[in-house]
């Protein structure tokens, strides 16, 4: 499972991110929820307009699993763990698809209360793991 920000970096621009997606795509399914994929497309079309698309293209080309938005009550539980309460509906969704490893760029996913309750790792962390085998 990727973060909104991991995603958008590897749609737009290359680098690592984008390598992170060509290896799922190659090897690995993809964990998405709707709560993830609206943000997802929000972003987009705020930061980078006509490029609104490249998300369902996107997705076309991977193994996805799918997950509906996490219920209110999953994200005010999700806030207790975080310093950033913007980032309750994102823990949320991780918690409950329940990926392998979930990827962010964002340093308030990557505490110690966060990773007690997921494998949240950067992406030059899921490179090298992904990339192993």
């Amino acid at each position: 499972m990727l973060d909104t920000n991991v995603l958008i970096s590897g749609m737009v621009f290359s680098g690592p991110e984008r390598r992170l997606l060509e290896v799922i795509r190659e090897d690995h399914v993809l964990v998405v929820d709707d709560f993830l994929l609206v943000e997802t497309r929000e972003v987009l079309t705020r930061k980078f307009p006509g490029r609104e698309q490249l998300i369902n293209i996107m997705l076309q080309s991977f193994k996805v699993e799918k997950h509906p938005m996490p219920p209110a009550e999953k994200i005010r539980e999700a806030a207790r763990h975080l310093r950033d309460p913007k980032d309750a509906a994102v823990l949320a969704s991780v918690l409950l698809a329940n990926p392998d490893i979930f990827v962010s760029g964002d340093k308030d996913l990557h505490t110690p209360d966060v990773r007690a309750l997921a494998r949240v790792f950067t992406t030059r962390e899921a490179l090298m793991l992904l990339e192993k085998g």
